[in-house]
């Protein structure tokens, strides 16, 4: 009994954290002054594999970049770094949105002539996704790293809130 709870339950959270992660990136999108189509597009391959691999225990990091095209050179970066180790309380599932607001209006918007684009960075081993490839973060360079907390949280999975922007 104890493995189909905890089936049902791992694929209740995930779907949970999958939909506000998708939520909180429009929001950082449209802050960006950009439209969320392409999210909403890509979502539909994207959402899939966020959810098969937040099951499976092996999605480590969601990030948005922000690059001007045809750069290799990043503008702005968000993570919402995963974690297996929730609270344990059954019922326990939150988004803090005041949170993601106040962290998007303290790191402001890229340049203007900025794209993005989602990856999501997984352990090996992970369960192939169809329309799911390989590839690489752009640089860092220049940039300066700082975690902000809690995002979104399950009894079981969270995902934090990391933030890159120029030093």
């Amino acid at each position: 009994m104890a493995v189909s709870t905890f089936t049902y339950t791992r694929t209740h959270t995930a779907a949970f954290v999958a939909d506000h992660m998708r939520n909180q990136l429009k929001r950082i999108v449209q802050a960006a002054g950009l439209s969320p189509e392409q999210l909403a597009d890509d979502w539909t391959i994207v959402g899939p594999a966020a959810r098969t691999w937040l099951e499976s225990g092996h999605l480590e990091v969601v990030t948005i970049e922000f690059f001007k095209p045809g750069s290799s050179t990043l503008q702005l970066r968000w993570d919402f770094p995963v974690t297996y180790d929730g609270s344990g309380v059954d019922d326990d599932m939150w988004v803090d949105r005041d949170h993601v607001q106040r962290t998007i209006d303290k790191v402001g918007r890229p340049p203007t002539g900025c794209t993005y684009r989602i990856i999501l960075s997984c352990k090996r081993g992970r369960p192939e996704v169809p329309g799911m490839s390989s590839t690489s973060h752009l640089s860092t360079a220049g940039l300066v790293s700082r975690s902000t907390g809690t995002a979104i949280a399950t009894h079981d999975i969270t995902a934090g809130l990391n933030y890159w922007r120029p030093a």
